[in-house]
């Protein structure tokens, strides 16, 4: 590019083995970091672009999120669980399990036992002829010392208030709510007591307690003289149609299957399809929404212990569990188990077990309830002294309670409510409950025990065919989502805001915010003397030193502003050597210091674009390109040209000012 003053021969071709093997090992380590600084500036570029567009990024990652959990709340509060048939719930190891239980279905076969050497038959009903002449039996005059049940609302400023609150109810373990009042411990001591006018916590304590149940469903269940129930809740068990009754009974029994909306899908979802009159065969499907405990078990207990409640004007009731088909005529069963022993309630014995205690030990072994709650009910009936007997007036104390049938009167009205506060309070195991109730409370004394096979006799037992779901309304489960995605919403909302409204750049930032300086300059030709040295190097070969002046404009006349000067080498193993660069000295009143540029490129052209690498003074850490062009292309030739130089040079932010 440049040769004046004087060259210094350096040969491309060394004879030196060993210094040849020195360079080519040289080349090779340049090679390596050459592809490390790819990696690196791959890397640099990945960081600088996250940096760039991180605001945009998280806002994607939160707006994902947000529709990943709307998306399981919408599913989980809408959609039913998955239909699953009664085979796939069998066991595997159990290949005649299904049978067994289809076999069991539309069964109507008598159950008997042997006594004193004679088979009978273990529920002894009327004859058909007799059954279709049946009739009611008169009301007659109770004799029971209670003659009024008030059940206590939220309305109600008398029973209404008490120690108990929402927060210790929390502390509690129990599980009152709106629907169930908060009963304290003084109020359950005082409703067992026996006074003519009974009041307690009996379930629908609020409008705002949930089981919300249509005005056309309410105005069939008042209409019910006797009714037959059964409930599913959770998608649960299926709904078989009861068998056995007298045409008598058709025109005077109700027969209503309770379902929550997650059992209604389940069962269109097999074919139950409920018609338009609100009937699949026997049963009226009556759906009940809002349901007001996270445990479907609990939930089941509202009409199964407060049909008194569901029905105001029924006389007689007869609860069957789902897990089970009703087989025989509802008016035969009251006239055998009621009316013939002048019983007001009637509840099959346990067929294992006798004691609460013993029951307790394998409700924690089956895992039917957790320890804990176990033991808070067990130490609460320690101290209220209940007895370790297994035996009530001659009778098993324990209960298997899949099946009540009672009269609705006063004392076992006020029974229900009572078993139904401690299935509240405790566990949902009614069967630890019953003999605790039963026990305390002294007023109920027509009841009727009757044996397991009775009950066998009454359904055919069918098992529970699938697990009932955990409520998933979102007022109970998915609060806690709820509250989340809100989070999530506004955290979304934060990061548009702050991408949108940013003070810091996000275009560029490094290119728009650092100073900058443009110059233009000449470096002017050697000015040859008599006994000025000029020596052009050999095209193959040669050290070019150079020193020239550095001016304002084109002229040799103009001002000089400094001076470029440098040492080259061009050949191709030193194009990256530190040893080729170009130094601009500036000494003027705008401008005092040095530029240096890296001369890599060696190729002969008029126009060169070369690197600024550096600086001193006024030109500290400058950055940028330098171009040369020869001004006199034809007049001279490379080695005594004339250049114009255009300085584009960078700065880093800093708070000084620019140069110049």
């Amino acid at each position: 590019m440049f040769n004046n003053s004087f060259s210094i021969t350096v040969s491309d071709q060394s004879s030196d083995e060993h210094a040849d093997k020195k360079l080519r090992a040289r080349v090779r380590r340049k090679s390596k970091k050459f592809g490390f600084r790819g990696k690196t500036e791959f890397t640099r570029q990945v960081v600088r672009q996250v940096l760039k567009w991180w605001p945009f990024l998280l806002f994607l990652s939160a707006a994902a999120l947000l529709i990943f959990e709307v998306s399981r709340i919408y599913g989980k509060s809408t959609s039913p669980p998955p239909p699953q048939t009664a085979q796939a719930q069998k066991k595997p190891d159990h290949p005649h399990f299904e049978k067994k239980e289809q076999g069991n279905l539309n069964r109507l076969d008598p159950t008997t036992r042997v006594v004193g050497g004679v088979r009978e038959r273990c529920l002894k009903l009327l004859a058909p002829e007799e059954l279709e002449r049946l009739v009611f039996p008169q009301q007659r005059v109770s004799n029971s010392p209670i003659k009024k049940v008030v059940y206590i609302t939220e309305t109600d400023k008398t029973y209404g208030e008490g120690n108990f609150t929402k927060s210790q109810h929390g502390l509690d373990g129990t599980r009152f709510n709106l629907f169930t009042g908060y009963q304290t411990l003084d109020q359950r001591d005082q409703s067992f007591k026996v006074n003519k006018t009974a009041t307690v916590h009996c379930g629908f304590y609020s409008e705002k307690g949930g089981f919300k149940i249509s005005e056309e469903d309410e105005l069939y269940m008042h209409e019910c003289e006797v009714v037959v129930s059964t409930c599913a809740f959770g998608g649960g068990d299926d709904l078989y149609q009861p068998i056995g009754m007298s045409e008598q009974s058709l025109h005077k029994v109700c027969y209503v299957a309770f379902w929550d909306e997650i059992t209604l899908a389940a069962q269109e979802a097999q074919g139950q399809k409920v018609g338009e009159n609100h009937f699949i065969g026997k049963w009226r499907i009556i759906v009940v929404k809002d349901l007001p405990f996270r445990d479907q078990r609990l939930n089941g207990k509202i009409p199964k212990m407060l049909a008194h409640r569901l029905f105001p004007n029924s006389r007689y009731s007869i609860w069957v569990d789902s897990k089970s088909q009703f087989r025989r005529d509802p008016l035969g069963v009251l006239e055998a188990l009621l009316w013939r022993s002048k019983s007001v309630l009637a509840i099959s014995e346990h067929g294992a077990r006798s004691s609460v205690y013993d029951e307790a030990k394998a409700v924690v072994k089956k895992n039917k309830a957790t320890p804990e709650e176990v033991e808070v009910q067990l130490t609460q009936y320690r101290k209220d002294a209940l007895p370790e007997d297994k035996r009530f007036n001659g009778k098993k104390a324990l209960a298997e309670a899949s099946i009540i049938v009672r009269e609705h009167t006063t004392t076992t009205n006020l029974f229900m409510c009572l078993w139904f506060n401690e299935v509240v309070r405790f566990t949902s195991r009614d069967q630890l409950s019953f003999p605790y109730v039963l026990w305390r409370f002294k007023a109920l004394k027509d009841i009727n025990l009757f044996p397991v096979c009775t009950r066998k006799d009454l359904v055919n037992s069918m098992g529970h065919v699938r697990k009932a779901k955990l409520l998933t309304t979102l007022h109970i489960i998915m609060l806690p989502r709820v509250i989340f995605c809100i989070a999530v919403s506004l955290a979304v909302i934060a990061v548009a805001l702050l991408a949108l409204f940013s003070p810091l750049p996000h275009t560029k930032p490094a290119k728009d915010s650092r100073p900058r300086l443009a110059l233009s300059l000449y470096i002017q030709q050697p000015k040859i003397g008599g006994s000025n040295l000029h020596s052009v190097a050999p095209s193959d070969a040669g050290a070019l030193v150079f020193h020239r002046t550095l001016t304002e404009g084109p002229e040799n006349t103009s001002r000089v502003v400094g001076n470029a000067q440098g040492f080259i080498i061009p050949i191709e193993h030193f194009a990256h050597s530190a040893f080729n660069i170009i130094y601009l000295t500036f000494n003027s009143h705008k401008h005092s210091g040095s530029l240096s540029i890296q001369a890599k490129e060696l190729a002969n052209k008029e126009k060169k674009e070369l690197m600024v690498v550096g600086g001193t003074g006024s030109f500290a850490f400058a950055r940028g390109l330098a171009v040369f062009a020869q001004t006199d292309m034809q007049g001279s030739s490379h080695s005594d040209a004339t250049y114009h130089v255009k300085l584009h040079l960078k700065f880093p932010n800093r708070s000084q000012t620019i140069p110049g």
